[in-house]
C-alpha cells in the first residue's frame, strides 16, 4: 500500500482499536465496581463477611483486564475493513477508499501509475478526511471517559473494602479525586495546502473550562489570537482559520494553562505558471523563427522544430506531456522549469502534462497542450487563358497564360508542351516568387517549329516549383489541355434554300455517306490519343508524388 494512505489509515486504525480495548476494560472494570458494591451493601445490610469473595471479585476484573489486552494485542491490523466502515459512515465516497488501499504496484516496475496515484491522491487530500478522524478521535475519548469512571469506581470499591471491611461502622461516601481536565487537539502537527483553510478544535475531558483560546504565530511572526467557540455543553472549543499561507505554529491557552506549541506546515501543489513557445521553421519556408509567450497550442508547418519553456510554481522530479499514444519526457532544472527541446512536429497530437514533487504530490489540475502541424501544400499553378481545348492551324502561335502562387514562395516556373505522347518539353518563364504573393506569366507555342500536321494533338499545361516538406526541389503541374492541328483548308456548304428539307437531306447523306466515314474515323483516333496522353499524364504525376520525384 502507498506510504501515506498507510500511515494516515494505521493512525485511524489505532484510535479504533484504543476505543475498542478501552470499552471492554470499561465494561469488565464496571462489572467488578458494581459485584463488589452489591457485596459491600449486603455485608452493611446482614453483616456478612464477604472479604474473600470480594477479593475474588477484583482479581477477576484484574485477571480479566490482562486477558482483553493480551487478545486485543494479538487481533491483527485490517486496514481494509477499516477503509470500507469508512465508506459505509460516509457512502459520498462511493467506494473511493476501497479503491485506493486496493491499488498495487506494477510488479515490473515497482510503480504506480498514473491512474492509481490520482485515485490514492484523492483519497489522501479529500476534503471530509477531517470529519473521519473527529469521528474516530469522539469514540475513543468517549471510550477513554468510560474506562476512567470504570477505573474510579473501582478505587472507590478497593478503598470501601480496606476501610470498612472489618467493622460494621456506616458506609461512607468517598469523593473521586481531583484531576486536572483531559485535552485532545486536532489536527496536531499538520500539512495543509497553500491558501486553503483549516478547523482547530480542542476536546476537554469531564471538566471542560469556561473559555479557551487559540494563539497562533506565523513564521513571519506575526500573533494571532482567536477566542475558542463552544456549542451548548459540548466539551468540544473550536475555530476555523479561512485561509494558510505560511508555516506557523499555535497552542491552546486555558484558564492558567496551555498545551504545548503544534506546527502548521505548508505545502503548494506543482502547477504550470506560463508556457512559452519556440518555433524553428524548415529553411526552405524562409520563415524567420518566432517565439509565441504563455500558449498552451501552437500551430506550425510540418518539419517545424518546437522548443517549450514550462515555468513552474515550484521544483519537480518528474515533468511529462501524456498523449493518447504517446509519451514525452521534459528536461527538469532546478530552478523550478521543464523544458521540452528541439521536437520534431510531424503529427498533430494532444498532450497532458503531468508534474510530480520531491513528495510525491502531482498537480491537480493537468494543463492541455494542443500541437497542430499543417501540411506543407503544393503550390497552385492553372492555366488562365486560352480556357479548354482549342483548333490551332500548323502555322499558328498559340498565346499561353498561366498563373501559379506557394504559401512558402517558389523557385521557378514556366509552361510545357509534348506532341502526341513524346517526353515533354518545359519553358522557364521566370525565378523566385516571394511567399504568399501570385505570379502571372505569358508564353507562346510555335505550332510551325513543332513540325506538326493536320489532326495531330499538342498537349500543354503549366508548372512551378517549390522546396517540399523534404527539402528537395518539388515540381506541381497544372491541369493538361490539347491544341488539335487543323487543315488549312475547310469546306463549309450553304443551305440549298430553293430545294425540300427532304430533298436537301437526302443529297446530303448521299455526299456525305463516304466522306463522313473517315471524318468520324479520324475525330475517333483524335479522342483516343488524348485519353492516352492524360492517362499517361496521370499516371505520371502519381508516380512523382509516391517516389518525390521532381517531375516526370
Amino acid at each position: 500500500m502507498e506510504t501515506r494512505l498507510h500511515n494516515f489509515l494505521s493512525e485511524l486504525e489505532d484510535l479504533v482499536r484504543g476505543a475498542r480495548l478501552r470499552r471492554r476494560l470499561a465494561a469488565w472494570w464496571a462489572a467488578a465496581a458494581a459485584i463488589g458494591l452489591g457485596l459491600l451493601l449486603i455485608h452493611w445490610l446482614t453483616g456478612w463477611d464477604c472479604q474473600l469473595s470480594l477479593l475474588l471479585v477484583l482479581a477477576g476484573g484484574g485477571l480479566a483486564a490482562v486477558f482483553i489486552w493480551w487478545q486485543e494485542g494479538r487481533l491483527p491490523r485490517d486496514v481494509r475493513g477499516l477503509a470500507a466502515a469508512i465508506e459505509r459512515a460516509h457512502p459520498n465516497l462511493r467506494h473511493l477508499l476501497t479503491t485506493a488501499v486496493e491499488q498495487e504496484p506494477n510488479p515490473q516496475t515497482g510503480k504506480l501509475g498514473y491512474l492509481q496515484w490520482r485515485v490514492i491522491e484523492q483519497a489522501v487530500a479529500h476534503p471530509d478526511r477531517q470529519v473521519w478522524e473527529d469521528g474516530f478521535q469522539r469514540e475513543y475519548s468517549a471510550a477513554s471517559q468510560r474506562l476512567w469512571l470504570a477505573l474510579i469506581a473501582l478505587v472507590i470499591t478497593v478503598w470501601l473494602g480496606d476501610h470498612h471491611m472489618a467493622s460494621s461502622a456506616r458506609p461512607i461516601a468517598a469523593a473521586p479525586p481531583a484531576a486536572g481536565p483531559e485535552i485532545t487537539v486536532t489536527p496536531g502537527d499538520t500539512q495543509v495546502e497553500r491558501g486553503t483553510g483549516l478547523v482547530i478544535t480542542a476536546r476537554f475531558g469531564s471538566t471542560p473550562p469556561a473559555e479557551a483560546t487559540l494563539v497562533l504565530v506565523s513564521a513571519s511572526g506575526k500573533t494571532q489570537r482567536l477566542p475558542l467557540a463552544r456549542q451548548l455543553a459540548d466539551p468540544v472549543f473550536g475555530a476555523g482559520l479561512p485561509e494558510i499561507a505560511e508555516d506557523g505554529r499555535y497552542h491552546i491557552e486555558y484558564g492558567a494553562k496551555k498545551t504545548r506549541d503544534y506546527r502548521i506546515s505548508v505545502f503548494d501543489f506543482p502547477a504550470l505558471t506560463r508556457a512559452d513557445a519556440l518555433l524553428e521553421y524548415p529553411a526552405y519556408t524562409g520563415l524567420t523563427n518566432r517565439t509565441i509567450p504563455d500558449t498552451l497550442r501552437v500551430s506550425a508547418v510540418t518539419g517545424t522544430r518546437l522548443t517549450y519553456t514550462l515555468q513552474l510554481n515550484k521544483p519537480v522530479v518528474s515533468a511529462r506531456f501524456l498523449g493518447e499514444s504517446n509519451l514525452l519526457t521534459l528536461a527538469v532544472q532546478t530552478n523550478a522549469v521543464a523544458n521540452l527541446n528541439q521536437f520534431p512536429m510531424t503529427n498533430s497530437a494532444r498532450y497532458a502534462l503531468e508534474l510530480v514533487d520531491a513528495d510525491g504530490r502531482t498537480n491537480k489540475v493537468p494543463a492541455e497542450f494542443s500541437l497542430l502541424v499543417l501540411p506543407d501544400r503544393p503550390p497552385e499553378v492553372k492555366v488562365v487563358f486560352p480556357h479548354g481545348d482549342q483548333r490551332v492551324s500548323s502555322l499558328q502561335e498559340l498565346q499561353l497564360t498561366a498563373e501559379t502562387k506557394s504559401e512558402y514562395g517558389l523557385l521557378k516556373y514556366g509552361v510545357g508542351y509534348s506532341v502526341g505522347g513524346q517526353p515533354p518539353e518545359f519553358v522557364e518563364s521566370g525565378l523566385a516568387v516571394p511567399a504568399g504573393q501570385s505570379r502571372q506569366f505569358t508564353n507562346q507555342i510555335a505550332m510551325e517549329s513543332l513540325g506538326v500536321g493536320p489532326e495531330q494533338l499538342v498537349s500543354y499545361f503549366a508548372w512551378a516549383d517549390d522546396h517540399g516538406p523534404d527539402g528537395q526541389v518539388r515540381r506541381t503541374f497544372s491541369d493538361m489541355f490539347f491544341a488539335e492541328v487543323r487543315p488549312f483548308e475547310e469546306i463549309f456548304r450553304a443551305d440549298q434554300s430553293g430545294q425540300s428539307a427532304n430533298q436537301n437531306q437526302n443529297r446530303n447523306q448521299n455526299q456525305n455517306q463516304g466522306g463522313n466515314q473517315g471524318g468520324n474515323q479520324t475525330t475517333r483516333l483524335a479522342e483516343l490519343q488524348k485519353q492516352i496522353v492524360i492517362a499517361t499524364w496521370k499516371l505520371q504525376q502519381e508516380k512523382a508524388g509516391a517516389t518525390g520525384a521532381a517531375h516526370p
